[in-house]
């Protein structure tokens, strides 16, 4: 009964993170994809099964990083150059709405990447290859862990 996911991993550095978190790899284990489709993220990592998306609420660290890049990097752009008439407002509205709108959809894996390097490199020791032995906290796994769910 030995599951070799659970082997323990060599400690995360913070190069490391930074590196799988441009690639949209686990932060974990660095093998495995963070998304099993084009909008979809695992719940667990296929290759060491830490739990990447940790329940209700975890998803506004994504939303909040799509949203800011979204409106500080192109739409508060488009609109004040359409407010100072380097382009014809009515254009600069037009751009900035197409782009609130499919810019989300673009940037929604790159968002979920950069909240789990953010979060792991805050607090690198929620990472499972970042625990000690002797810890006994493994939340990451509970649900392949407990038997009946």
């Amino acid at each position: 009964m030995h599951d070799p996911k659970l082997q323990p991993l060599p400690k995360v550095t913070h190069s490391q993170l930074l590196l799988r978190g441009l690639c949209c790899l686990c932060p974990n284990c660095g093998h495995a994809k963070l998304f099993r489709s084009r909008l979809r993220i695992h719940h667990n990592c296929p290759e060491c099964g830490m739990r990447l998306e940790r329940g209700d609420g975890y998803y506004l660290g994504p939303l909040c990083i799509n949203y800011a890049a979204v409106v500080f990097t192109f739409v508060l752009p488009i609109l004040l150059l359409g407010f100072f008439g380097c382009i014809a407002i009515k254009a600069a509205l037009i751009i900035a709405a197409a782009g609130a709108l499919l810019l989300p959809l673009l940037l929604y894996r790159f968002s979920w990447s950069c909240w789990l390097t953010i979060y792991y490199l805050c607090l690198p020791d929620e990472l499972h290859a970042n625990r000690s032995e002797d810890c006994d906290d493994l939340s990451f796994e509970e649900d392949r862990r407990s038997p009946g769910t």
